[in-house]
């Protein structure tokens, strides 16, 4: 016989929001009780009571939210579309079009969801038609709102960004300096790395030279170094061909002083020497068990990086050394 148990949540409507609780734990007890009554406060009146029109509401403020993201997403595309319109003398240089790119691409994945969200949105719209159950109507509300703050936020980051590449793309000085943080981050990469090299000296010094050191911690730190030597001459290579690019740029704009660049070429040359002797370094004290325990680690790391050619993206290659200093598997 049907209790009508199966019911329960296309009823709310009309419970007061405790008796509403309720009758949502009875249907199902795996519901964590205030999570059910943190859904149900957005579809709650001022009595306390579940209504139609608070859930009409819902709807009607979650539409609200994505009309908002939809416009800025729009502005995301025309600012992407005037940035190419001023870049268009120079999109055949490659910082300026991979830049390009990644703003087109953003600005794509941003107009295709919030697409998906107007037609989900649309299908939850219809909710007294469809008889959805009202706990789970307020629930995919609550998610299509999350996601289109997180569109919105993308699009307006993406605008800000945007201004700030139509400076870059007009003002060397801009660019010079843009270079030379990220030569800052390459010489900082190599003071933290000669740091952990100072360590692992200290402790080879310290042990019997006929003794081979199975420490765990002395092991991965060099590992962790010898990852980290890896990635700098890919990230140098990339630097290199961005000076290139500022290079060929400021020849576009008719730019007499460009000593700044010679400067960032001088420090890259001090920086591929510096990985150089650190990586010999490392080598020299790496004990057999630990090029036993990580030497098939560093060659498939190895391979990897070498998938990469400038213009590399840093965050991809930040994710494939974060994959590979976890601990490797015995």
């Amino acid at each position: 016989m049907d209790d009508g148990a199966s019911d329960t949540p296309k009823r709310i409507v009309g419970l007061s929001k405790d008796d509403a609780v309720d009758a949502l734990l009875t249907e199902d007890e795996s519901r964590d009780p205030e999570y059910v009554r943190a859904v149900l406060d957005h579809v709650t009146d001022d009595d306390g009571v579940v209504t139609q029109s608070a859930v009409d509401s819902a709807v009607t403020d979650t539409s609200m939210m994505l009309s908002t993201a939809e416009t800025r997403v729009e502005l995301a595309e025309i600012a992407l579309s005037d940035a190419e319109e001023e870049a268009s003398d120079v999109t055949d240089v490659d910082a300026v079009r991979t830049r390009l790119d990644s703003f087109e691409e953003t600005v794509t994945a941003a107009e295709k969801r919030v697409s998906a969200l107007g037609s989900e949105l649309q299908s939850l719209s219809h909710w007294q038609r469809d008889d959805r159950p009202v706990f789970d109507l307020v629930t995919e509300l609550r998610d299509v709102a999350s996601d289109a703050q997180t569109v919105q936020m993308v699009a307006d980051d993406t605008q800000l960004e945007l201004e700030d590449f139509e400076r870059w793309l007009t003002d060397h000085d801009l660019r010079r300096r843009d270079l030379d943080t990220d030569v800052d981050a390459l010489e900082q990469s190599l003071d933290d790395i000669s740091r952990t090299r100072e360590n692992i000296s200290s402790v080879v010094s310290d042990s019997d030279s006929s003794d081979e050191l199975d420490g765990d911690d002395a092991a991965h730190a060099w590992y962790e170094a010898a990852l980290r030597c890896r990635v700098v001459p890919l990230l140098v290579a990339d630097v290199r061909a961005e000076l290139d690019d500022l290079r060929e740029l400021a020849r576009r704009d008719d730019v007499d002083e460009t000593g700044g660049l010679d400067d960032i070429g001088e420090r890259l040359d001090d920086i591929d020497a510096r990985v150089e002797r650190l990586t010999e370094q490392l080598d020299s004290f790496a004990q057999s068990a630990w090029t036993d325990r990580y030497g098939d680690d560093l060659d498939a790391f190895q391979s990897a990086l070498d998938e990469f050619e400038p213009p590399v993206s840093w965050g991809a290659v930040q994710e494939t050394l974060d994959q590979y200093r976890q601990e490797p598997s015995a």
